[in-house]
């Protein structure tokens, strides 16, 4: 299948053998928008979010690959700081992300806090203040402990802060700048799931949400197609439209970060033999992006063909005029 991108945007596709003749292909297109304290956007002169194969480290942290036949909903991903309003300085507060005005998921961030010993007990230091903190998994719950001379990552997050293995090595260190709101951490060994809004390139925590094994744990009997979703398991929403909202509080140090989903006329034109097909790519992802006032918005088009010796197959995605 040749591919060819008429479009100045960043493109990915994937492809999977469905068998001997059988073939699964999604091609991909990722549009970054410049976006007014209103919330209206322009498409970008710089398309710098350039759609990933592999796993790669960004200004906020890990990312997870973009190279996936199809995606479960609608990933929302928050990149950026948790800032304190009009350049004041807090000891915490809650980040939170909204759809219409209906909240998809907030998190409560902490200015640095250790844990330390009163009485031969662990108690959490008072938040220190802060102006702003980064929304990345390095402030989540996670990192790494040792036990018998090795270092040992925490599955859920090896990125992060605040796992501890003994109480010894607990005291008189960091706990998580981000926490859960429903799930607080009160003890230095409540272990658990990261809190978080951005990427999420974590295997084991979406094989617990989106993976059901058989009853005897043997073999996998079902893989949900949120597993293959970039977001946090809390940020994912079932579909997205033209003139949807979105909005995300203590992210400017003023007024919420806002983004009109825009109207958009991309369209793929699958071409196998002498048959056409011409369809609108659907919303997969949405970025936030409030360090640079601006959004990008992920679009897909999964789809299966069946491999015909000398057959000409061509795919294209183009921006059509409005």
């Amino acid at each position: 299948m040749e591919f060819y991108n008429e479009t100045s945007f960043s493109t990915l596709t994937h492809r999977t053998t469905m068998g001997d003749e059988n073939i699964a292909m999604s091609a991909q297109c990722r549009v970054v928008f410049d976006v007014d304290r209103e919330g209206n956007s322009t498409i970008s002169e710089t398309q710098d979010w350039e759609l990933k194969a592999e796993y790669w480290e960004s200004d906020f942290g890990p990312m997870d690959k973009d190279d996936v036949y199809i995606r479960g909903g609608v990933d929302v991903l928050l990149f950026g700081m948790a800032k304190a309003p009009h350049g004041t300085m807090v000891s915490q507060m809650e980040v939170e992300v909204l759809l219409n005005n209906k909240t998809v998921h907030k998190v409560n961030v902490f200015g640095n806090r250790t844990w330390n010993s009163f009485f031969g007990i662990l108690v959490k230091s008072r938040p220190e203040p802060f102006e702003s903190i980064p929304l990345s998994l390095q402030n989540a719950f996670g990192g790494t402990t040792e036990w018998d001379g090795l270092k040992i990552p925490y599955p859920s997050n090896p990125y992060g802060k605040g796992y501890y293995y003994k109480k010894e090595e607990a005291k008189g260190n960091a706990l998580p700048n981000i926490e859960h709101v429903d799930d607080p951490i009160t003890t230095w060994k409540s272990w658990q799931e990261p809190a978080g809004l951005s990427s999420f390139p974590i295997l084991p925590v979406k094989a617990k949400h989106h993976v059901v094994l058989e009853d005897d744990n043997s073999k996998i009997k079902k893989v949900d197609d949120r597993f293959f979703n970039s977001a946090f398991p809390q940020m994912i929403v079932d579909n997205v439209s033209a003139g949807d909202i979105f909005s995300a509080t203590n992210v400017t140090g003023a007024e919420a970060f806002k983004f009109t989903i825009p109207e958009l006329p991309l369209e793929i034109e699958i071409k196998v033999g002498e048959i056409s097909r011409k369809r609108t790519m659907k919303i997969e992802q949405v970025g936030l992006l409030p360090e640079t006032s601006q959004a990008f918005i992920t679009y897909n088009f999964p789809f299966k063909y069946t491999l015909v010796p000398l057959e000409k197959r061509k795919t294209m995605i183009r921006l059509l005029k409005n």
